[in-house]
Formats: structure tokens, C-alpha cells, sequence
């Protein structure tokens, strides 16, 4: 089945490390951030790891724009499944399994969740809308190509 001319295939295999790398830091959060924000009050740590997904998730626009001929379709598709990578395993692994909310409603836990899973997904999707733009517009500048090749 292809979306957008591509292949499931096509969107993953050429990022699966940046993927991989999104879903440990999503992992690192729960699990080191946290905890070192709250037992020594520094709350940067947690900005620190936000900042590594949206670089992994910057790579993956520019190396599939410059290199393998992404449009801005598949750009925003790709956009959709980091949201549900990184964001669905936040909202709903993370927090319906493993951190639960203290005692609310389940109103409030679905609101809570989907509130969540949704500014998530909002911060993905600017950063693949905005790269996505830049680099299908520079993709055909040889200099753009050269200086990104390491990408490959």
C-alpha cells in the first residue's frame, strides 16, 4: 500500500535510527529527566530531551527531503507518524501504564490525555512543516546537497 507514492518502507527504513533515537529520549524522559528534575530542581534537563526529539525528528525532514524525493505530502505524513511515535508512546504507554495521573476522573484522564498527545503532536508538525518547506525548496541547490550529504 503506498500513501502519498511512498511506502510505509520508504518513510522508515532510511530514518530508523532517528526513530529509534525519538523513542529512546521519549523513553529517557520517563525515566531519567524526570526524576533528576525533581530530585535536584533542574527543570532543563527536561527541556534538554524535548530539544533531542525535535532534532531527531528535523534530520528525518532533511534527509528525506534532499535525498530521497519527499514532497510536502509526505513530509506531512511523516509528521503524523512521528506524532503518534513519539507522542502516542508519551501519552498513552507512558502515562495510562506506567506514570498514571494521581486519582482523576476518567473525563479528566481522557481530556488530560488527548490534551497532551495533541500540543505534542502540534510541536511535531511545525517543525515538519517549516523544515519541510525550507528543504523542498532548497533541494535543488547543489550547495544545500553538499553541505548535507553526511545526512546520507
Amino acid at each position: 500500500m503506498k500513501i502519498f507514492g511512498k511506502t510505509l518502507k520508504e518513510y522508515i527504513l532510511p530514518i530508523k535510527y532517528y526513530i529509534i533515537g525519538a523513542i529512546l529520549v521519549v523513553i529517557s524522559q520517563y525515566y531519567v529527566a524526570v526524576p533528576l528534575s525533581e530530585a535536584y530542581g533542574l527543570p532543563f534537563i527536561l527541556n534538554i530531551t524535548q530539544a533531542l526529539w525535535a532534532v531527531m525528528v528535523a534530520l528525518s525532514v532533511i534527509k528525506l527531503v534532499l535525498f530521497h524525493d519527499f514532497n510536502f505530502k509526505n513530509v506531512l505524513f511523516l509528521g503524523v507518524l512521528y506524532s503518534i511515535i513519539i507522542h502516542g508512546l508519551k501519552a498513552f504507554v507512558f502515562r495510562v501504564f506506567l506514570f498514571p495521573y494521581p486519582d482523576p476522573t476518567i473525563g479528566q484522564y481522557i481530556l488530560h490525555l488527548l490534551n497532551r498527545f495533541l500540543y505534542g503532536s502540534f510541536l511535531v508538525m511545525v517543525i515538519v512543516v517549516i523544515l519541510g518547506l525550507i528543504f523542498i525548496k532548497l533541494k535543488d541547490n547543489p550547495e544545500v546537497r553538499e553541505s548535507s550529504k553526511w545526512l546520507k
